[in-house]
Parts: C-alpha cells; structure tokens; sequence
C-alpha cells in the first residue's frame, strides 16, 4: 500500500476514529485503528467490539492495500508535523509502515488487517432520517438522567422508540428522569432500543466533527443501532434487558406550579449547591431547600460545620405555601438543557415526584424526585 495525503485531511480522519481504539484491551491490535483504499479514497476505521467508527478522506492512491496502525503513536506524530504538509504512508508484506512528510521519516510496525474484527455494515433497512441539530438536542436533554450505577444495567443509557411517525428518548436513574420527542422525523419504520451512555456520548462527539450535513440518518437493528454523518458511520452494540415503564413515573397530575426565570433559578441553584456536601447525597447536607409562596421563591441551603445561604427570586406561583428539598445538581442540570428563558415547575406535595418543563416546549420534560430530609 502507497497512499499520500494532507496532514490536516489525515488529522481529521484520526480523530475521527481513534477515540475508540482501546489502549487497555488485551488484544493489542484493538489499540490499532484499520487504515486501508477503498475505490479512489482511504478509509480509516477503529473498534473496541462494542462501538466502532469508520470514515473516508482524500488522498492520492499510487498501490491499494491496508494495515492496521497503533492509533495514538501515530495521532502524536502527525499532530507534529507542520500544517500544510503533505504526508505519505507505505505499507509492506512485513506489516511495517513508512511515514514521509517532508524531511521527515518515521517507521512503526503495524498488525495485518487479517486480524482486524470486521466492522458491521449500516443497515440498509430499518432506518430514518432526522436533522442534525434536532437529535444532538435529544441525545443532550436527556442522557445526563441516566443512571451510572453498574448493576441497574438497563438504565445505563437512553431509550430510543420510534414509532407512529415519531422519535422520543427517554433516560432515568430512579431518581430524575428525562424525557423528548420529536415528530420532525422522516419515520417509517418501528422500533426501540436502549443505547448506552458511551455511544451516546460518542455520538454527540461525531455530530460535531461534522460541519457539512444538516441531516443523519440512524438505524436499529436486533442488537446494534447505527449513525451514519455523511463520510462518517458509527455502530454500537445495545444493553439488553427491558426498559421500565417510565411513563407510570411521569405525575398525571400536580395541584401547585411556578413560573421559573432559567437563568436567574440556575444561579440561585449554583450559589446555594456550594454550601452543600456532594459526598452524602442521601444527607440533608446535600439538599438544596426550595420554599415556595405565592410571590417568592425561596432557595437556601444550610450544611453543619460549613455555613448556610439563602437566594430570593420573584415568581409566579399557583398553589399552597410549600417547603421541599432537592438535590441542587438534578435540577441544575435540568435549567442547563432548556433553552427558553422560562419553564414551568410543578409538584403535589414534598413527598411526590417534580416536573419541570419549557414553558411552551411540550416536548420536553423532566422528573425530579425530591428528597426525604
């Protein structure tokens, strides 16, 4: 294999791929990324068998052929190499590889793409297609409610159904839970998946590689859910087990609600969250204490040994004088995914769940439960 490309084009490519490379498998060639021609362009792809991501760039072809590089020995010399230059790369029967820019040469050894995994084509059925800046929005709104706690498996990541001529996600820990749905999808098909938080997160990281397509197309199969960006494609293997029934957690009823100014209730939330201690989050220590009356909103907070604060906001507010604590980071990451400059808070009591919607979004909602201090 003889190839020569830009290094800005390569350098593309690499950090495209090479985040999932794993350097702590115990097969050595998954710390390698596949480097090989396809037609009249180079394709780069990595896995660590659980997500893979393969994407093509430009580059001039003199001998087709591939190899598989060690993905950060080879990201650390190319990020060396002066902007506009030009680097060429040669492959041999020995799985040696020669890197050339300019006066400059290096040699690694590489592993056959032999005994690289293949990597899952994207389906050609059962797939849809949605605009770029809609499904980042999804995946954001909702995959910081998922839970992280290794033996709830299930609820490792986002909820993906697609029915009905629509698109709605979904992610909770058992104590705040997220919600969204969008009918601006081009949908024909069915299906629901859950996709795990790291795909999840990879995702959002290819979205913004990408600065050209307004659309991408996802796809769900059995076990694997895929994303296709233009040159890009990424696949990952989905947690099996049942979701639960997030829409008996979602409160069909509430007798009080308050208008909330975003910005200024995520200040309040902020101050008051740094006088609480992160460690015990079952301890009124970690609560924040939201008093609600007809025209104030009263957020204190109040830690032994470290101090006390209290925030005043002007609200609107509908219901009985109220008194109930919550953990300051459920509803801080809340106000940082709405986007209007107002939302709506809504509870029965201090002993039931919370939801805080977009004043006007009905798309988007979230359930936060309080805590018992």
């Amino acid at each position: 294999m003889k190839v020569l490309c830009g290094r800005e084009e390569l350098m593309k490519g690499i950090q495209t791929v090479s985040p999932v490379a794993s350097s702590k498998s115990t097969l050595p060639v998954l710390s390698n990324f596949l480097f090989e021609t396809e037609k009249d362009k180079i394709k780069l792809s990595s896995t660590d068998l659980e997500i893979a991501v393969k994407c093509h760039i430009k580059g001039e072809i003199s001998e087709e052929g591939g190899i598989t590089i060690p993905a950060k020995r080879f990201a650390d010399i190319i990020k060396e190499l002066p902007q506009d230059a030009e680097v060429e790369i040669r492959a041999d029967d020995t799985n040696q590889i020669n890197i050339k820019s300019g006066k400059s040469k290096f040699t690694l050894m590489g592993i056959s793409k032999n005994e690289y995994p293949v990597i899952p084509e994207f389906p050609k059925e059962n797939n849809f297609t949605v605009k770029k800046e809609i499904f980042a929005s999804m995946l954001k709104k909702t995959s910081f409610a998922a839970s992280k706690d290794s033996q709830r498996y299930v609820l490792n990541g986002v909820y993906f159904i697609v029915e009905n001529g629509s698109l709605k996600m979904v992610a909770t820990d058992g104590r705040r839970l997220a919600f969204v749905s969008c009918g601006d999808v081009d949908v024909k098909i069915k299906g629901k998946a859950i996709v795990p938080t790291k795909a999840v997160n990879d995702m959002l990281r290819l979205i913004s590689v990408d600065n050209k397509e307004e659309l991408v197309k996802a796809g769900i199969s059995e076990n694997q859910c895929a994303l296709e960006i233009g040159d890009i494609t990424f696949i990952s293997t989905l947690i099996e087990g049942v979701f639960p029934n997030y829409e008996q957690v979602i409160p069909k009823k509430t007798e009080s609600q308050i208008k909330l100014d975003v910005k200024n209730t995520l200040i309040a939330v902020k101050q008051m969250a740094l006088l609480t201690n992160d460690r015990l989050s079952s301890d009124r220590s970690s609560a924040v204490k939201f008093y609600f009356s007809p025209s104030v909103l009263r957020i204190s907070a109040s830690t032994a040994g470290l101090g006390s604060g209290e925030v005043e906001l002007e609200t609107e507010y509908k219901g009985e004088p109220a008194e109930i604590n919550f953990n300051p980071s459920f509803i801080k990451e809340v106000l940082q995914n709405i986007d209007e400059d107002k939302a709506v808070f809504a509870f029965s009591n201090a002993l039931n769940p919370a939801t805080l919607t977009p004043e006007k979004d009905a798309n988007y909602l979230c359930v936060v439960m309080p805590m018992r201090v």
